[in-house]
């Protein structure tokens, strides 16, 4: 273990965030942001479940491999991004259409060492390495530690975001969603929309003036190469302690806040705590994720003990539930992210049905959007993001940004719209205004 000053803490973040394999993940359990680049192994996800498979398994064994004891500190562990495709390898019985923009379903990479920033200002920044971390990659880091800041172009919009689909076509796709409803072949459905602009700049950049902007929980920003993952996320997916104790926090629910205004900003949050629509379908989600926890928790095991609670965040206010459960002991925290993948806040339910909806509905990939980043160290904690206000830069020089909303019963096609549109207006507002 290594302190560092701030000032070199930065510089090294400045120096490795170019880096093929550079990830930055919020670790909402110990409030640090982990930081680490250069990996020892990294795999693109495949498409075909033999592949798939073999993938899972080879990781499990990469993780075992350099597992750490409880009383080590862990440094590194195995991280990346699962696009909202791999469903089709993880949801039994469902088989989309393919249709993604980067070839593969994902990135994931094998790291042994790390950097530490206390999200709180209370710790100085710390730098880890794992025991086992070759001394090339232990000499590489700490010669980046006092090379200064890497100096770049400026991050910019050079053509501003545009919709895939016309408002027209998305309420259209929300009445569609309606019929299926009615007619009793789901109880609801997430249906976005795409939006596309073209950039020039560092991403990361970018990544750093969202999360000054839009403060969230579950951050998270992935390079994997050819394209780069910027989540700007308000939802925890799975969050596994030491291999047991499992908690989901589903969000269903959504108003912009009047931050000009406290009266009217509180009237708006207790309005959507009160509000029936957004309560029944914050309930549908949370019978699917109980659903899907017990599949590999311990039997009664599984407990909702917060139902219905409000989140603020810079741009919104969010109607969130909290699930929990007790991972069984056959299980890995691995095979349970993929055993739940992908969140049942982002499909609808009954999942399978409501995803194969969403895939007759949907002509765009939705890559990251609404897959998850997640990170597994060696003391055996997982956290994972349900990828939501979640963009992507890849290098043809566009950005990607998606927007969805919950379509249940008593949904009205324009305020479904207009939720949608509210959700990553901000997002695209600051990148534009850079």
């Amino acid at each position: 273990m290594k302190a560092l000053r701030a000032e070199d803490a930065a510089c090294l973040v400045s120096q490795i965030s170019g880096h093929h394999g550079f990830i930055d993940y919020t670790d909402t359990r110990t409030q640090h942001r982990i930081v680490t680049a250069f990996p020892l192994k990294s795999w693109q996800v495949p498409r075909d479940q033999p592949a798939f498979s073999e993938l899972a398994t080879e990781i499990e064994k990469a993780w075992k491999k350099y597992a750490l004891p409880e009383d080590q500190p862990t440094a590194g562990g195995i991280a990346g991004t699962l696009f909202y495709e791999s469903g089709n390898l993880t949801v039994p019985g469902f088989s989309g259409r393919y249709r993604t923009d980067s070839g593969n379903y994902g990135y994931i990479g094998l790291y042994l060492w790390q950097l530490t920033l206390d999200t709180s200002g209370t710790e100085p920044p710390r730098l880890d390495f794992h025991p086992d971390c070759d001394s090339n990659t232990r000499a590489r880091v700490l010669a980046l530690v006092g090379q200064g800041r890497r100096h770049s172009a400026p991050f910019k919009i050079s053509e501003s975001f545009t919709a895939e689909q016309s408002a027209e076509h998305y309420r259209n796709g929300v009445s569609a969603v309606l019929r299926y409803i009615h007619a009793g072949d789901c109880y609801q459905v997430n249906l976005s929309n795409k939006y596309v602009g073209s950039y020039q700049g560092p991403p990361y950049s970018a990544f750093q003036a969202l999360c000054q902007a839009i403060p969230v929980p579950h951050a998270a920003y992935v390079d994997a190469g050819p394209y780069q993952v910027l989540s700007i996320s308000p939802e925890l997916f799975l969050s596994i302690q030491q291999g047991r104790k499992v908690v989901s926090k589903p969000i269903k629910g959504t108003r912009p806040r009047d931050l000009m205004s406290p009266e009217n900003d509180q009237r708006i949050a207790e309005s959507l705590a009160a509000a029936e629509k957004d309560r029944a379908e914050n309930l549908m989600i949370v019978d699917l994720i109980r659903n899907d926890l017990s599949k590999f928790c311990e039997p009664f095991s599984v407990s909702v003990p917060q139902l219905f609670s409000i989140e603020s965040y810079e741009n919104v206010h969010q109607l969130v539930s909290t699930v929990e459960g007790r991972l069984r002991p056959d299980s890995t925290p691995f095979r349970a992210l993929l055993s739940a993948f992908p969140g049942g806040s982002i499909t609808g339910a009954p999942k399978r049905r409501a995803m194969e909806i969403i895939d007759s509905l949907e002509q765009h990939s939705r890559g990251p959007y609404c897959g998850s980043v997640f990170r597994w160290d060696f003391a055996n904690n997982l956290e994972s993001n349900i990828a939501i206000r979640t963009l992507m830069t890849d290098s043809a020089g566009l950005i990607h940004c998606w927007a969805g909303c919950g379509i249940v019963a008593d949904s009205d096609p324009d305020d479904e719209y207009r939720e949608s549109v509210d959700k990553v207006r901000k997002l695209m507002d600051v990148l534009e205004n850079l």
